[in-house]
């Protein structure tokens, strides 16, 4: 007979949170694995990829995003910027603003290709109307999370 802790722990991996987390973990590992040879890293990353699809943004409002301080965020901003893939722009209204510009090159290429090799990969054998449906529900989830408090 299985103790109730036994079917909690049971039940609770077959939830769709525990699913993320572990494919939040898997990513996380792969992209690191991945990114390695290009001499950037996954949080690094994940700054570039939210300023791919910003025009102004300040480090307040990325940090935002991120769920990080803003400390936390200027540390990796300047190894970022050191390695010439972003830039700080002073606002001209607010000279305590900055805003950050992603800047196109080499660097961003490579890491581009590198994740779409990776999503081929992790998507061999599924269906476009699969993907096309797992892409709708979770857009779908994501707007529940947005709503929640």
């Amino acid at each position: 007979m299985k103790s109730s802790a036994t079917n909690f722990l049971s039940e609770a991996h077959r939830l769709l949170l525990s699913r993320f987390g572990q494919i939040g973990r898997l990513m996380g590992r792969a992209i690191e694995a991945r990114l390695a040879p290009v001499g950037i890293t996954y949080p690094e990353m994940r700054i570039a990829g939210l300023l791919m699809g910003e025009e102004n943004i300040t480090q307040k409002d990325l940090a935002e995003k991120l769920a990080v301080r803003p400390a936390t965020l200027s540390v990796a901003i300047s190894k970022l910027e050191a390695q010439g893939l972003v830039e700080r722009v002073a606002s001209q209204t607010d000279k305590r603003v900055n805003y950050l510009h992603l800047k196109p090159g080499e660097k961003i290429t490579q890491v581009d290709t590198l994740l779409k090799t990776l999503e081929a990969d992790i998507t061999q054998g599924i269906s476009q109307k699969d993907l096309d449906v797992t892409a709708k529900v979770l857009v779908q989830i994501i707007n529940n999370f947005k709503r929640q408090p």
